[in-house]
């Protein structure tokens, strides 16, 4: 009986505005860890970046490319760093699927990756991204990353 009042107080909290607003929030949180990781990498602000990385615990970046696998902070750093001496990335972040569990969200994202090199040119090529988001103090970090070119494009 106790059983089945907890879990109808459960499922009243979870359906109710104040559960369905947590969960807003949380997507307007995850939503603004993007646009500042974003923002960084199209500045080439290594540290800036770096910091959207959860600290706390093992982090994984798959790029794109072949052998762009990275486990921990350092080797991210590392390559990060190596791109940013010569070119600057964006997103558009306009097609984002936020949903979340807790302290541990995902994003999916499918749209355009703009590349601008150190003289100013830009390019532009379908790019889409997932990953794993922490929540680490107030703040949400990733933990995994993994980018790609759709085949064909």
């Amino acid at each position: 009986m106790i059983r089945n009042a907890v879990l109808s107080c459960m499922l009243l909290f979870a359906l109710s505005p104040m559960g369905v607003a947590g969960k807003q929030d949380t997507k307007q949180q995850v939503a603004a860890a993007l646009e500042a990781w974003n923002a960084a990498a199209s500045r080439g602000d290594i540290d800036a970046f770096m910091q959207q990385f959860d600290p706390a615990g093992e982090v994984l970046l798959a790029g794109s490319d072949h052998g762009e696998v990275f486990r921990d902070q350092a080797a991210i750093r590392t390559w990060v760093s190596g791109l940013f001496e010569h070119h600057r990335f964006s997103w558009d972040l306009s097609h984002a699927d936020i949903d979340s569990n807790g302290n541990t969200a995902w994003v999916f994202v499918d749209g355009t990756m703009t590349l601008t090199n150190d003289v100013g040119e830009t390019s532009r090529t379908p790019y889409r991204f997932s990953g794993v988001m922490v929540k680490h103090g107030d703040a949400w970090k990733w933990r995994m990353f993994d980018g790609s070119i759709p085949a064909g494009e």
